[in-house]
């Protein structure tokens, strides 16, 4: 009878040592798995921060392609105002002859 509960606790000892064993193997996995959600998790900030500032400078960029047309349109308004003028000065002074 002795050697009995020698057996069981031994038995007991084992069962004990492996789930320590899985305990520090799951463990070891959460961590694993915490760094991988804090590495993509940063990834994730920093690409949301790049988006911002993407969509900042494609804003510029449409506005400063906005205000290209709009330059170029001026231009053209004034040349096509100066040339009225002109032609209203030639006008003016046959009428004067």
């Amino acid at each position: 009878m002795s050697d009995n509960p020698k057996l069981s606790l031994d038995a007991l000892s084992a069962k004990i040592k492996e789930m320590m064993r899985r305990y520090e193997e799951l463990k070891e996995l959460v961590e694993t798995k915490e760094q991988v959600i804090e590495q993509q998790s940063n990834e994730i900030t920093a690409l949301k921060t790049e988006l911002e500032e993407m969509k900042v400078k494609y804003q510029n960029l449409k506005t400063a392609k906005g205000l290209s047309f709009g330059m170029e349109d001026v231009r053209e308004a004034r040349n096509r105002f100066n040339k009225l003028v002109r032609e209203i000065d030639k006008c003016i002074s046959l009428l004067n002859e």
